[in-house]
This record gives C-alpha cells, structure tokens and sequence, in this order.
C-alpha cells in the first residue's frame, strides 16, 4: 500500500511542477466577432484528446494547467471551419493570437476532416475507438479492456462492463474459440484493434425464433482493423521453476480475411487451465494439480459467402490429489449449536473431448439455415477419504463418521440443432422453424466404504452403521423440442410474433447398491440405496412477442403459456407419480434513449417455478446414513417476479461515463429445504413451501470512470449496496435471515510505456447479519481488498513489475479472529531482440511467504472455515514469443 500511495504522489507532483497554462481566444474573420462556446481541444502526438474547454461570452478561451509536450490544437464552431495548430509547451504560459476561423459559406473548396471520438453510443450500444486508449507495444486485448472506462478485468480474466459480468467476446461478431473467452483477450492483439463494442443481446434462443425469454447476456465485441483482417500472429511461452513447477503455452492463428485459423496448448503441473505463471494471477497451487489440453478453431465462408462454417475441437486433461480441513458450526434452535471437524484426502482426474460445429447457410435471398452440432465424450475417476466428527453444544459427542470411496465414470452426449428463417413477402413478414434433439448418457460405478458411529445422550457410543457397497449408475437422457414462429409487422414500427412450441423429454436414472458380503457371497442389492427411475415430460406451449422500435424508444413485451404432461415411475420404490398443469412466464422490457449520451432501460419478469419430481416423490435413494431427503407430493408452484432498471451515461469529449443499474427479486410460496436435525446429529429434510412471507432481494451497482491528469490515468470509483430478506427453516423452526453488503472504492490504469504503469483496485465494504432464531450470533464485519499490479519501465529494455494484494475479512460471534491474506509477487524482464517480441522473466510469487489460506464463509445461521494444501512462494524463469507477421500492419 505504502508503494503504491508513494507512486500516485509521485504522479501528482510531477504533474503540478510540469505544466503551463495556455490562453487565446476565437473570431469570426469576416467581422471580428466573437465565437461563444466555441470548442476547443488539444490533442497529442498520438490523436488522444488531453484538454478540453470552451469560449466564454468573449471568445476568450483558457487551459490552466497543461503538461510539457507537443500538442496540436483544434477549434471548431458550428457552420464554421475546423482550425488546427500545432503546439509546444515548454518552460513559459503560452499565450496566442486571436485566432479569426472563415465561416464555411465562404469557403471556395470542401474540406474534410477526419475526428476520432474517443466513445459512442449507437442505440443499445457502447463503442470505444481503440486507437484513442494507450497500450503497450505488444499488449493484447486484455489490456486494452483495462483502459476502458466502465469495464474491468480481473486477474483471472474475468470481464465485468458497467457493473455485469460479461459472458461473451466476440471478434468480428463471431466466437473465436467459443469454449474459453480467456483465450480471445489473451491474444489477439491491441494494435489489430478497430473498435471494442459493448452491448446486451438476447439469448441465442431468442434470437433465433423471435420470441424474448428475458435473458440478456453481456457481450464484447471486438473490430478488427481492415489490415488486420490477414496475417498469423500468436506467441509461445515456457517457465521452469522450484518445487519442480513448469508451465508451457502455445497459441498460434493465422486470419486470411474471411478464413481463421487458430491453434492453443497448454501443459502445465500448477492447476490453471492456461497461462498458470502469469503474474498478475492469485498463483496459490492447491495439492498437486496436472493439466493439459489442446484446441483448434477454424472458421470460413464458402460458396460465395452464402456458407458460413465455424467450428472447434478441445480436448483436456484435468487432475488434483489434495488434502484438506475443515470446521462448521451450525447454529440451531432452543439454544442448541451443531459443531462438525473434518480431514479429508482426495483424487480426481478428468478427461473431455468437445467438437463444436456451426453452419449459417443463406439459401436464396429470403431464406437462412443455421446448423448446429456438439459432440462431447469423458471419463472421471475420483477417490475420497475423510474422518469427521460431530459436536453438540461444543461438548456432547453425537458421531463420527469415516469413509474411502472411489467412483469411476464414462459420459458421452450430442445436441443437434436447426433453425430455418424464411421471409414471407415484401413487406416483413417471417417464419422461423427450430428443431433441437439432445442425447446424455453416463454410466458410473462407485465403491462405498462408510461407518457411521453413534453416542448417546451422555456421549457414549452407542451403535455402528456400516455401509459397504458396489453401486451402478446408468443415466440416459433424450430429448426432443421444436417450434415454429410468425413475425408479423403490424405497422412500421410495431411487430409481432406468434408462434407454438414442443418438447418431450425422457429419463432413466438406475442405481443397483449391492451391499459387498464377505467370503465371496453373492452380493445382495440394497433397495434403500438403489432406484429404477423412469421419467417423461411433455411441454406444448403458446408464445406471443411485442416489439414497437423508434428511433428513441423500444418496447419488448412476450408472454409465453405452457402445458405440462409429467409423469415419473420406480419399480424400486413402487413409485408412480403423474400431473398436468398450466404454467404462464412473462417479459417486459423498455429502453429509451434520453439522447445521444445518455440511456435507460427497465425490465419486469414473471414467471413461476414447478417443483420438480425429485421434490414430490416421497423418498430419494440416501448417499450415507447422516442424511435422508423426503418428498412431499403437496408441494405447490413458487412465483418470481423481477425486476430490473439499468442508466447508462457517457461524455463524448471527456471520455467519461456513469452507469446505475439496480434489480430486484421477489419469491412468493417460495420453495425451501425444511431439515430437521435429532440428537444424534442426522439430517431428515423434505421440501415445503414459504407461506405468509416472501424472499426477496435488492441490489445496486454504480460505477464511474473517466480520464485524469491529462488523459494520463484511467479513474473509476465504484459502489454497491446488497440486501437479502430471506426465510428458511431451521431444525423445523422458520427463521428470518436478512444479509446487508456495501462496498465502496476506486479502480485506476494507466499504460503509457513511460517511468511507470499500473493497474489498481482498492475496495472497502461492511457486512450485516441478523437472525430471529439466535439473534446472540448476529455479526456486523468490515472487509477491505487491494489488488495492485505496478509496472516500472527500467533502462535497456528491463522492467519490473510488483502484484500487491491484501484483503481483511473481519470478526464474527464464532470466529473472534479477523483473517488478513497478502501477498507479493514480482517479475524482472528483459526484451530482446530489435522487434522487443522476446521477453526473458524471472518471477517470484508470495516473496515474504505471507499468505493465509484460510477461507471463511458466513450465512443462514452457517459458519465454516477450510484450510488446503497450498504452495504459494515459488519461482520460476520463463522465456516469451511474441510473433506476428502482418498483422494490424498497413501495407505502403
């Protein structure tokens, strides 16, 4: 913290002894009079805008305090001549001639300037001009992000834009490497980038009949520049390290206007799916992880254009052995805790195959078909050992419980999809016709080994419970749905959608537990532990959508009414349950365009949920004898209603935004898992619904950002505010939960290539419990976070860049201690080479070994901490290829 304080202060007083002040004023040249508000901009070397202001009454115009450096200054007024002129600012103010502008009636010849603005809104959408936010040489989209006001990117890669978190990046409006968004920003290339495009779209669902089903999914999409359309660029990087760490990456593309290539690696023994010894990463390694995988993603147009292929294959390799501990302290009625330890030991190794393929084929100008098809095929084998023991009221022993399981599974599934769109007549009318076919299955066994040890009253033992079996599980699924959609334009701005839906669904999940007897016997099915379960679901259902479009208002209203068949059937547990039934959900959505920079939308769902079958049937196949869950065929339907506002607000000259966007949820006859807990530690639940009191929730995000100290920095302060009114049962009695959570703080970037450049997120919150069961364990508790990444630019070509983080979880009633977690990393580099594309590291992670890692979760009368087994101080020396030929180059 002290570091980076040091560095702002530094920043700030560079800035006040560096600058000078600037003053002119402008006219009319034909009568020398004054241009009010005329607007005046100074732009750097580069085309970024750095100041800003207007002429008063006067004509007269003032930057106060502006950097050394070379500048050019344009003045512009409506109807009028763009004036430029170029700048330096040294040692003294600069004070200029009245600068006289022709009006353009005067003019004798066109002229034609080209302006870049830095942001734009086009309707729903947020633009960025790439070229007007600095990145490094070499950097990649991940760090352009970071310089956009209003989004962030986490370490981990995650992207957030205007507060939500974004679920798709596109590059050219198509998936590249559709499975993992991480490899798009990682790679491609800031200088081959045109435009960063932020934008809500529906779900593919609804984009492809028509009909809204209310999702709204956050997406990037990136433009390439028209140059950077055909070339190969990508990079390849190896780390060795102590503890015998390695790390290997390789991402190749090649992109030849319409066609693309793409090719990635990874192999590495520290448990991240690609790119494990990035810096910028919370690089703790849990257990002993091995990863590797491999993908390929091609992309092209054929015949004409009229075929679009876009297609992708990844296969990967994932294991971990760990070891573990935990403690849980339930907090029960009538005074009564439940306290449980844990040690565990365990192994996984997964293996996947996914193939991906989509075909958009344009079959006459007033047809479209769109294919699709996923294919995957896996195994899993796990092991698992653990001992845990159970408390009541801290002091009476209630069990204890021991186990060594393992499991092994096979899983393959396809899902085939068409959608055929077909344009009626002139005047817009539209049919889409949708057919889906999707098949699971999984096939496992699993070696149950468990005792269960109970004590009395007084903490005697009192009996064992030993299970000791062989069971096989055999799940299918099938399913098959379609529908067929009218888009029928009422006037020109009003549009509506009709249309009708299918599905029928099937399932078999089979479980034989052969409880293993000794010396060789047949072993003998359990039937309290095994199922013969048929299910079938057919759905038939009604849509209806709305859509009125103006230039400054859109409204989206749909409804959509289903009819349900269900029913379910187990020759185990003689079991034969069926039901029909009406089922409604409705979207609303408006969004209005205030102006060019500034916009609102509101959003209303209803819809209700069904309680499954594995809610109503009377018992479920256990897993250990700790633990019964119960049905109960009386269940009823539960209603959600939503509600969502979203303001969005932007600066053009300023490059500044603010975004608000707040939602809400109410649950009536919410559906909740009612437990019961007897002396002896066992859980007996079955499902019921909330009478006489809703769950509901709020929640609100602002976040602001705009450019500071000349442009130089990229600020953003942030604020959210949680609440959670929420019932739920609590050893059979209903208990009122309410969580309060507010945060506050700032983010800040700045990648300029010069002294240094950063990345800072500093936050501050407060967390509220209360219970009406207990109310002695309700908690107030502060936290802070601090994540810093400090890059110094050194002489001949080194750098060294500093990752600080630090975070405070504060005290509860249980856990009277507060948890800190810090810790430092830092990389020196040295570019090599006259193109500076290799990069020679050396890092170290965690260097004063400071972290904790211990995890806290808190909530619903539940409070538990873990430990793992971690590494967490390492080091590692690493070599990086950066090549790219052509790419985002002009040709002379």
């Amino acid at each position: 913290m002290k570091r980076v304080i040091l560095l702002f202060s530094f920043l700030l007083v560079h800035q006040l002894f560096a600058q000078q002040s600037i003053k002119g004023a402008v006219a009319d040249q034909s009568d020398n009079a004054a241009l009010t508000n005329a607007s005046i901009v100074l732009l750097d070397t580069d085309s970024i805008m750095r100041y800003f202001t207007r002429a008063d009454e006067n004509g007269a115009f003032q930057f106060g305090k502006v950097a050394k450096g070379s500048y050019i200054l344009i003045a512009t007024y409506p109807k009028f001549e763009i004036y430029s002129q170029k700048l330096v600012v040294d040692q003294k103010p600069i004070v200029l001639d009245r600068i006289q502008i022709n009006s353009q009636s005067n003019l004798l010849e066109e002229v034609v300037i080209n302006q870049k603005i830095p942001i734009k809104i086009k309707g729903d959408t947020i633009e960025y001009d790439a070229g007007s936010f600095e990145t490094e040489k070499n950097a990649k989209l991940e760090d352009l992000l970071r310089r956009l006001p209003g989004l962030t990117v986490s370490a981990s890669g995650e992207i957030t834009a205007q507060g939500k978190t974004v679920s798709k990046v596109l590059i050219d409006g198509e998936e590249f490497f559709g499975y993992d968004p991480k490899i798009a920003i990682r790679n491609v290339r800031a200088d081959a980038i045109d435009k960063v495009q932020v934008y809500e779209r529906k779900s593919e669902e609804a984009e492809l009949t028509g009909i809204d089903d209310g999702v709204r999914l956050q997406t990037v999409n990136v433009v390439l520049k028209e140059e950077a359309r055909k070339g190969v660029f990508g990079n390849a990087n190896a780390s060795v390290g102590t503890q015998g760490l390695f790390d290997a990456n390789l991402f190749s593309a090649k992109f030849d206007q319409t066609e693309r290539i793409g090719v990635t690696g990874s192999w590495n023994n520290m448990g991240s799916s690609g790119d494990a010894s990035r810096i910028r990463m919370n690089n703790q390694i849990i257990g002993d992880p091995r990863y590797k995988s491999a993908g390929v993603n091609y992309e092209n147009n054929f015949l004409q254009r009229k075929l679009h292929l876009t297609s992708n294959y990844n296969f990967n390799n994932n294991s971990l052995a760990n070891e573990s501990s935990s403690y849980n302290k339930r907090v029960l009625n009538n005074g009564i805790t439940q306290e449980t330890t844990q040690e565990e030991r365990s192994m996984s190794d997964n293996t996947n195959n996914v193939l991906r393929a989509q075909v958009k084929y344009k079959l006459d100008s007033v047809s479209n078909l769109n294919v699709q098809l996923n294919g995957n095929t896996g195994t899993t084998s796990s092991a698992n050992t653990s001992n845990s023991t159970t408390f009541r009221n801290e002091n009476r022993k209630a069990n204890d419980f021991s186990r060594d399981n393992s499991r092994s599974s096979e899983k393959d599934g396809m899902d085939l999809r068409l959608d055929y769109r077909r344009r009626l007549n002139k005047s817009g009318r539209s049919m889409n016709i949708h057919l889906n076919t999707n098949i699971d299955n999984t096939k496992g066994t699993n070696l149950i080994d468990e005792t269960t040890n109970y004590y009395d009253s007084l903490g005697q033992y009192e009996r064992s419970v030993i299970v000791d079996q062989t069971r096989i599980t055999d799940n299918k699924n099938n399913r098959l749905s379609g529908s067929l959609n009218i888009n029928e334009p009422i006037t020109k701005d009003l549009y509506l959608t009709f249309g009708y839906s299918f599905s029928t669904a099937k399932q078999s999940a089979l479980i034989n537990a052969y409880t293993n007897m000794p010396n060789g016997q047949e072993p003998i099915r359990d039937t309290l532990y095994s199922q013969d379960q048929q299910s079938l679901a057919r759905n038939n259902g009604l849509d209806i959508n709305l859509n009125y479009n103006r230039d400054k208002i859109n409204i989206n209203f749909s409804n959509k009414t289903i009819y349900k068949y269900q029913e379910l059937t187990d020759s185990y547990r003689q079991i034969a349950l069926n039901r029909n039934f009406w089922q409604n959900n409705l979207q609303a959505n408006v969004s209005y365009r205030i102006s060019n920079s500034q916009h609102v939308t509101l959003g209303y769902q209803n819809n209700t949920n069904v309680p499954s079958f594995a809610q109503l049937q009377p018992l479920q196949p256990p897993t250990n004898d700790l633990y019964r869950q119960l049905g109960n065929p009386d269940l009823k339907r539960e209603t959600n209603n939503a509600i969502n506002v979203n303001f969005s607000k932007f600066s053009l000259l300023k490059a500044s935004s603010l975004n608000i966007n707040a939602n809400a949820n109410i649950v009536n006859s919410a559906i909740v898992n009612k437990s019961i807990i007897d002396s002896l530690g066992r859980t007996t639940a079955t499902y019921v619904n909330i009478q006489d009191n809703s769950n509901w929730n709020a929640r609100v995000n602002i976040n602001y950002g705009k450019p500071i100290l000349n442009g130089l920095v990229q600020f953003g302060p942030f604020a959210s505010l949680f609440y959670d009114n929420n019932y739920q049962f609590i050893n059979g009695d209903l208990n009122r939960n309410n969580t309060a959570n507010a945060t506050i703080g700032i983010n800040a970037n700045k990648q300029s290539s010069k002294h240094v450049d950063f990345n800072v997120n500093i936050g501050l919150g407060l967390n509220q419990e209360a219970n009406s069961i207990q109310p002695q364990f309700d908690n107030t508790a502060f936290r802070s976070s601090t994540n810093a990444d400090l890059k110094y630019f050194l002489p001949y070509k080194f750098s060294l860049t500093q990752v600080i983080f630090y975070s405070y979880t504060g005290k509860t009633k249980v856990f009277p201690q507060p948890i800190q977690q810090f810790y430092m990393n830092l990389e020196l580099t040295r570019k090599l080479l006259s193109s500076e594309s290799l990069l020679l590291s050396l890092k170290a992670f965690d260097v004063f070994n400071s972290f904790n890692n211990t995890n806290r979760t808190v909530g619903n009368s539940n409070f538990s901490e873990s430990q793992q087994q971690t590494l967490s101080q390492y080091l590692m020396v690493g070599l990086k290829w950066d090549f790219n030929k052509n790419l985002g180059k002009k040709n002379d």
